[in-house]
């Protein structure tokens, strides 16, 4: 009798094993009990695409389907999927994914199928009590986009298997670990109708098999191999897209499989999808309201007479910040850190320029050159209005001045015959004397010279005022090399707009000075042209040729012999004769304004105007250039 009863159970064990991956995928091809129970995947979305998945995975799904998916998750997202299969068996998994924005995405899973109050008898039909049966996998995965567009991740995979209740065995319990790998690459075409839009996925399922004993038997999951295209099409003008995906289905243990889908949204708020899982139909739908997403399953199965349509549901919400949050975050980090930085190294010059403004004063009034002196002491206080030690010696080398120049005066009155012309002689003096000390001070350095070669005119041979007029030339020429240094650095830089300015500056201060006017002259021309090539290139890249084509022209004019500007002149030239979809008048205006962002230097910026633009027209390749372009310039900045 004990035979008969350990039969049984044998035999309900068994028909366990081959019943739940039959009533899926596996019945439909005669090879039940091939695979791992919970084989079939997870989300309402996937198997209503006929579990077509594995180039588009974009949800927390993606552990199963397709762990690079991952990468492409937009924010966090977690999804719950659950169906009811016969007699009772539960079939439901719950992932979560979490992007980032440098060191990839990470995911868990975690799904479960079980089924429990199976009765046993024996031959007799005597009762023997119940016993019950589940499957774990835990999923955790990686994924991060490499170069040339790739994106890799990998799922480890824990699981975990139990029958309790058994009359002759008891309790069964095992756990085994496994590993699956997957590709997706995405190719970052914009201008090949037929090239872009395309994604294509490839996933090795056990490439490190789990084994799972149960008693005797050791059960060790077959190699899986997925592989899958997926083909976006936008609905120009409306926001609209249709997506239609084909995956290859390859294990060591049944034959090839073929799953076919198509999947439309609504903009991005309601979805209808169809589907082929091997020989069965599939259809589903959507709905997604603010993070919110549900979505809905339903395929039939050949062995209808046996086995019960089965429904299917997903809910799935998003939360946290987005990529393109994440991106802003990232960027105001990095501006606070390099405002920072500079704040830091402005704060180190400062007080290098304190210091050797000091000294120089210090020394310079030791010297008896108190104008000198003055002129350092007020640049210490420039960098630190609070410095007192620059505020005292201030003090002291304005009085000593002072006096000095009043006993030069005094001396002027008493050997002069006509003491009251001297008298109005010292008052002008003074005026002037006392006006170029407050032009000096402020760096006017041309009115400067004027009010103190007005003093000198009364006091040809006073050198006090010769002193002043000597200190100003020198301060004069300290400025005019610090603006000369000012714009070479500027130009490297690419700060051309920046450069031009302090140019003007320059000629203003550099006026008698003719060397330095043919050196700030050669500056300016460099800068002029280097500032048209830029504009050209600029307008170039953003496909506006007929713009580039008039900017190269007057880079020509400025410099004829530029092998680039030649070059580029009549690439300009070639495509401004090619016709492009035109955009109407305000997606247009939206353009321009891109396009003032992008040669400011704003990428970021100029990509969110144009994508804007791309909802309606998705085809448009002057806006499709732009963003790659612009795209290209903010990995360059980074």
């Amino acid at each position: 009798m004990m035979k008969n009863i350990k039969r049984m159970s044998k035999i309900a064990i068994y028909l366990i094993l081959f019943l739940l991956p039959a009533m899926e995928l596996f019945a439909q091809q005669g090879q039940g009990g091939t695979e791992s129970n919970l084989s079939m995947g997870f989300g309402a979305r996937a198997f209503s695409v006929g579990r077509a998945f594995t180039a588009i995975a974009d949800d927390p799904t993606a552990v199963f389907w397709n762990p690079a998916g991952l990468e492409f998750v937009y924010q966090q997202s977690a999804t719950f999927f659950h169906t009811s299969l016969f007699e009772g068996t539960n079939y439901d998994f719950l992932g979560y994914a979490l992007p980032t924005l440098n060191l990839g995405t990470f995911g868990l899973g975690v799904a479960r199928i079980g089924i429990g109050g199976i009765r046993q008898t024996d031959v007799f039909n005597t009762d023997l009590g119940v016993f019950s049966w589940e499957e774990y996998h835990g999923f955790f995965s990686y994924a991060k986009k490499l170069p040339w567009d790739l994106t890799t991740g990998l799922t480890i995979r824990l699981v975990r298997r139990a029958w309790s209740g058994l009359v002759d065995q008891g309790s069964l319990v095992d756990m085994g670990v496994g590993m699956d790998l997957g590709f997706m690459y995405r190719p970052q075409i914009y201008t090949n109708v037929l090239l872009r839009d395309w994604s294509v996925g490839l996933n090795f399922r056990n490439l490190f098999a789990p084994q799972v004993k149960e008693g005797d038997n050791v059960d060790e999951f077959p190699l899986t191999v997925r592989f899958g295209l997926m083909r976006r099409i936008l609905m120009k003008g409306f926001g609209n897209q249709f997506n239609v995906m084909l995956d290859f289905d390859y294990s060591q243990k049944r034959d090839l499989l073929i799953h076919f889908g198509a999947e439309y949204k609504f903009r991005n708020l309601a979805m209808v999808r169809l589907g082929m899982d091997g020989s069965s139909p599939t259809f589903g739908a959507g709905i997604k309201y603010s993070i919110f997403q549900i979505d809905y399953a339903f395929s039939s199965s050949p062995y209808s007479d046996v086995f019960s349509s089965v429904h299917r549901f997903s809910v799935s919400f998003s939360f946290g910040p987005t990529r393109d949050d994440l991106f802003k975050l990232a960027e105001a980090r990095k501006r606070a850190e390099e405002e920072k930085l500079i704040a830091a190294i402005r704060e180190a010059d400062r007080k290098k320029m304190i210091k050797r403004h000091l000294e120089q004063g210090d020394k310079f009034f030791q010297e008896g050159q108190y104008l000198d002196a003055i002129v350092e002491y007020q640049q210490v206080l420039s960098y630190d209005a609070f410095n007192q030690k620059a505020k005292v010696m201030l003090d002291s080398a304005d009085a000593l001045l002072q006096k000095r120049f009043e006993e030069e005066r005094e001396k002027t009155i008493k050997l002069a015959l006509d003491k009251e012309r001297a008298e109005l002689d010292r008052q002008f003096i003074q005026k002037h004397f006392e006006r170029g000390k407050t032009y000096l001070n402020n760096n006017q350095f041309t009115q400067a010279l004027i009010e103190f070669n007005l003093a000198l005119e009364r006091a040809p041979e006073d050198p006090t005022i010769l002193q002043a007029i000597q200190t100003t030339k020198r301060r004069l020429n300290e400025e005019l090399n610090r603006l000369v240094t000012k714009i070479r650095e500027e130009f490297r830089k690419g700060n051309y707009s920046e450069a031009l300015r302090l140019v003007g500056e320059a000629r203003l201060l550099g006026a008698d000075n003719q060397a330095l006017q043919n050196e700030i002259e050669t500056l300016s021309q460099r800068i002029k042209v280097q500032e048209t090539i830029q504009r050209g290139l600029s307008f170039f890249e953003l496909g506006e040729y007929d713009l580039a084509l008039k900017v190269f022209e007057e880079a020509l004019r400025l410099n004829p012999e530029n092998e680039l500007v030649k070059q580029y002149y009549e690439k300009a030239r070639i495509e401004s004769r090619s016709k492009q979809e035109e955009l109407d008048p305000a997606a247009e205006k939206r353009f321009l304004q891109g396009v003032d962002m992008f040669v400011k230097g704003k990428y970021q910026q100029a990509i969110d105007i144009w994508q804007e633009i791309l909802k309606d027209y998705p085809y448009n390749k002057k806006v499709l250039t732009a963003i790659e372009n612009a795209r290209e310039r903010l990995k360059k900045t980074k």
